[in-house]
């Protein structure tokens, strides 16, 4: 008859699996699923997946679906289910840790582990409320996580423009996924013209590209989610700077920006995109031209093609074009190899590299957390709600 195997092994073979199949381990005993629920090894099986970069696949969606594709198989797209009302269309706020944080157009907003499909729905605050007769913009989103409180914070910039009379006011609040409180921001600078967009992750700081009142010169804007303390950054010194797109990625530890000259988002009429990548993060001098893609035969006419993360050899980059299909671009060979993933799945959000993990959706452990669950098609699911709805 076999021996039991000691516990340490038997965590050693469990961090290694894909969040589907612990689910299911769950139910083989109260031991294991005391382990599987625990923050030790959901901490160990997410920093697992991280580190050999495994399991890791890329969100992507349309009107009415958001998609998961695994990054090493290219394959097969499995349609998720949708925690909140998606409305005329759901945007991604953001992603770490296997949570992502979703918003639709009338501000409602979630933060969801498509994984677990737990999520909660953010209580109502006070800030959409503050001004009576005006109408929202949401301006700057992002979403990170706090290592040192081991917290996961949303941040939303909101302009209200009266309706009966002409008056602005601008709104800066964080919010705390440990804490479930809102916190005001009252140090973003008022120098810097901002535009709609959701922060880049990059370390523990998010960072959008933004532009000075001064002369429309574009830079990039950082915000520590540990400290919450604001910081600028250098753009590369590039010809036609000033009439280009660009768009900011984190490229397997890399700070990198995919550059359009001469952007028109009305013809897809670009004729190269250029991505470059910061060698040493904080220091302007340092970026370098990593590679450019220019129209061809697979790629045909496109306003854009964006960097979305390295396949697990290195040697192979998947590109993101006018979100409307995936690409993949040889690092060696220096051109543009097609791939059928997501042909046919425009979308309405920046594709989004994800790790699945058991990270809750409240600050709690997997089995701890106060939650609700989406079903095959949305539907909610068991247990009780944090926050409020609308």
């Amino acid at each position: 008859m076999a021996t039991l195997l000691p516990c340490e092994i038997i965590v050693d073979i469990l961090c290694r699996l894909p969040v589907n199949d612990l689910l299911r381990y769950r139910s083989v005993s109260k031991s294991w699923r005391s382990l599987i629920d625990g923050r030790d090894f959901i901490k160990l099986h997410l920093n697992h997946s991280v580190k050999t970069s495994s399991n890791i696949g890329v969100i992507f969606g349309g009107r009415n679906d958001l998609c998961w594709v695994d990054l090493y198989d290219l394959k097969t797209a499995v349609r998720l289910p949708r925690p909140i009302d998606i409305g005329t269309e759901i945007n991604v706020i953001g992603g770490c840790n296997g949570l992502l944080a979703l918003i639709n157009p009338k501000g409602d907003m979630d933060i969801w582990n498509p994984f677990t499909r737990r999520y909660i729905i953010l209580p109502i605050s006070e800030h959409f409320h503050s001004f009576p007769f005006h109408v929202f913009e949401i301006v700057l989103t992002g979403f990170g996580h706090d290592p040192i409180t081991d917290d996961y914070k949303l941040l939303l910039m909101i302009n209200f423009r009266g309706i009966m009379v002409d008056s602005f006011h601008c709104e800066v609040k964080v919010y705390s996924l440990k804490a479930k409180t809102w916190k005001s921001i009252d140090h973003f600078p008022n120098h810097i013209s901002y535009h709609r967009g959701n922060g880049v992750l990059f370390g523990d700081a998010l960072h959008w590209v933004v532009y000075l009142k001064s002369d429309s010169s574009s830079l990039v804007f950082v915000f520590d989610v540990v400290t919450n303390d604001c910081r600028e950054m250098g753009l590369p010194d590039y010809k036609g700077a000033q009439s280009c797109c660009m768009k900011l990625v984190d490229l397997r530890g890399c700070f990198c920006a995919a550059m359009v000259p001469n952007y028109d988002p009305e013809f897809k009429n670009s004729d190269q995109v250029d991505v470059w990548v910061m060698k040493e993060y904080g220091v302007k001098e340092s970026w370098t031209t990593l590679f450019s893609v220019v129209p061809s035969n697979l790629t045909g006419a496109f306003n854009y093609v964006v960097p979305v993360a390295y396949l697990k050899d290195g040697d192979q980059v998947l590109l993101d074009q006018d979100g409307e299909k995936l690409l993949l671009y040889d690092m060696k060979r220096k051109r543009v190899k097609n791939t059928r993933v997501g042909s046919g799945f425009p979308t309405i959000c920046d594709t989004l590299v994800c790790v699945p993990s058991l990270v809750g959706v409240d600050g709690g452990d997997y089995g701890e957390s106060t939650w609700k669950k989406a079903g095959k098609n949305g539907k909610i699911k068991g247990k009780k709600q944090s926050g409020k709805k609308r």
